[in-house]
């Protein structure tokens, strides 16, 4: 639900498909010296250590797209994402997330009813700690929750370095970010800055499910800035929203 890139590309599936490569260590920058796996690390904890980044992410399948941008910071975040003629934001600030969207966005992303939907179109709504979607909305929209959505897994290995906004990268790739599922396959690559600090700051992978083939493509900036968030006002308790 709500969820960043790679919860929006082939019905949230993901792929064990990884390199069979063994790891090697970086021979550049603040990295040299650290395998795939440590070069992840190393992100991390520069990110966490950053608190915030702007982001925007893209999912393309033939003439279909879904572009995701947002702000993220340790403790707040907003994004929106953008299928088609759908969209739906999300802001997530004091404690509370608030969603608004069109219908088509509430009804794919919420689950709403078509009439619900229709109902409760481009109001906000007020999801809180006791409501069942709060968990997934805050880790889809905090920093933390985005990085982990967006990690390579499996095998990992070096792609070589590039240059991303002026500076140097160097690429992990590995399997599609979550847990395995039968027919799909797929890779990521993770671009981590070789000086510090080393945060990433581009994302590129490609998915497929039978004749289903999605490229997917990220970039992220403005790390360590700060994040100012004001919560709307007249939201609507999303416990109150009817189910039917």
């Amino acid at each position: 639900m709500l969820g960043v890139l790679v919860a929006l590309t082939l019905g949230s599936c993901s792929s064990s498909s990884t390199p069979t490569t063994a790891p090697k260590t970086a021979s550049v920058g603040n990295v040299k010296g650290k395998t795939p796996a440590q070069i992840l690390a190393a992100a991390a904890a520069a990110a966490r250590k950053a608190g915030f980044a702007h982001y925007r992410l893209s999912a393309v399948e033939g003439k279909n797209s879904q572009i995701i941008t947002g702000d993220a910071s340790s403790s707040d975040g907003q994004q929106t994402i953008v299928q088609g003629t759908r969209h739906i934001h999300v802001l997530y600030t004091g404690g509370v997330a608030y969603v608004q969207g069109d219908a088509g966005g509430l009804s794919s992303a919420m689950g709403f009813t078509s009439a619900v939907a229709t109902q409760y179109a481009n109001k906000w709504i007020a999801v809180h700690s006791t409501d069942s979607l709060f968990k997934s909305i805050v880790s889809a929209v905090t920093l933390a929750g985005t990085l982990e959505q967006l990690q390579p897994t499996g095998t990992l290995t070096l792609s070589g370095t590039a240059t991303v906004a002026g500076r140097q990268t160097i690429g992990v790739k590995g399997g599609l970010p979550g847990p395995a599922q039968s027919g799909v396959t797929g890779t990521t690559t993770l671009f981590v800055a070789t000086s510090n600090p080393t945060v990433p700051l581009k994302l590129s992978g490609t998915a497929a499910e039978g004749s289903q083939h999605v490229v997917e493509s990220g970039i992220f900036s403005n790390w360590g800035k700060a994040l100012h968030l004001i919560a709307p006002t007249g939201a609507v308790a999303f416990s109150t929203v009817p189910t039917k």
